[in-house]
């Protein structure tokens, strides 16, 4: 980000150290573009009157149903890690790397480095966990290609069905592409790396967050790990598994404010506000992703104020819940004792 200096993420082997006052100022123009979409809908006509009355009549049992398919997402994502530890004959708790899940959201959440950072966060819960640092940034480094590839996948059934539906307008063409050229980038750049383990990036490298890191943590995979077909097809599937749960979580929303709305449309509008949230340089993408499911949801005609409040309280569930359980756990579970030197895989 431009005006902003870029500070490094935690290597495996370094203490971690959560952002502190410094990080506050990257909300900022998130805060204010989720502001001015709040005041833009509100403003016309009853609509602030029936926000707050879908609000108010929200249906408890639907609330519980999108909390159980957020508990279902931080599940498949420690189910990666934990797919990768079992094959290296290294036993662990699949809560226990739930729990992890939880912080490397929180990470991201603070840090925007298209979910790298967080992941290589993770590193360090992984080496806690008793892997060694090569099956750690292996496991790191497969949920970043796992992420991307179902992230693409995803985007192309929501594509698909848009261009069927002849909703392919301008505005979603410039998304994919800022996208395309993010989930190409990263992936590639990464697979990349593993055939030239040898290289050295230039000076100009020390001016991108993490890349030193990750160049780091590439040189201590396994060969082949994260080639490896079925790890890669398991992790993937597994990954998708969040998405669904996600746009799940938003249609159990809708639900809960009566509004019926076809599974489809549900997970188009949510892979398409994910999209936005992926090329923004604000964390979490707040307010770019707000904007982008508000619209996608009432292009297919979804009333606006059930939108917005189906939307808020999405993220409400997805974003602001977990950020502080996921905070407080990265300040103290990482403090506690040093990391072990790990068992060989």
């Amino acid at each position: 980000m431009q005006g902003t200096r870029a500070e490094p993420i935690p290597t495996l082997e370094e203490p971690l150290e959560v952002p502190a006052k410094r990080r506050r100022g990257w909300w900022i123009p998130g805060v204010l573009v989720l502001a001015a979409l709040l005041a833009f809908i509100l403003s016309r006509h009853n609509e602030e009157k029936q926000f707050l009355e879908l609000l108010r009549q929200a249906r408890p049992a639907w609330l519980l149903m999108a909390a159980a398919c957020q508990v279902g997402t931080y599940l498949c994502v420690a189910g990666i890690w934990w797919m990768v530890l079992h094959r290296s004959r290294i036993k662990t708790s699949l809560w226990s790397l739930a729990r992890l899940s939880l912080m490397k959201l929180a990470f991201d959440q603070v840090i925007p480095t298209g979910g790298v950072g967080g992941s290589l966060l993770v590193g360090r819960g992984l080496r806690r966990e008793g892997a060694n640092p090569g099956i750690a940034a292996g496991a790191v480094l497969l949920t970043v290609l796992c992420f991307y590839i179902a992230q693409a996948l995803g985007v192309g059934v929501s594509l698909y069905f848009l261009w069927r539906k002849s909703e392919l307008n301008d505005w979603i063409q410039w998304l994919v592409t800022g996208f395309g050229v993010v989930a190409l980038i990263i992936p590639l750049g990464i697979l990349w790396a593993t055939r030239h383990r040898e290289w050295k990036p230039g000076r100009f490298a020390r001016r991108i967050p993490s890349l030193g890191t990750l160049l780091k943590a590439i040189a201590e995979v396994p060969p082949g790990m994260l080639l490896n077909p079925g790890l890669l097809a398991r992790g993937v599937l597994l990954q998708l598994g969040v998405y669904v749960l996600d746009a799940a979580t938003l249609g159990a929303m809708l639900q809960a404010l009566g509004q019926e709305v076809p599974l489809s449309t549900v997970f188009v509008s949510f892979m398409v506000a994910s999209m936005a949230e992926t090329v923004s340089i604000i964390p979490g993408g707040v307010g770019t992703y707000e904007a982008a499911s508000v619209g996608m949801l009432n292009l297919f005609g979804v009333p606006v104020e059930a939108a917005l409040a189906g939307t808020l309280l999405l993220r409400g569930f997805t974003l602001w819940l977990p950020l502080l359980p996921g905070l407080y756990l990265l300040r103290h579970t990482f403090r506690r004792r040093p990391v072990p030197g790990g068992q060989a895989g």
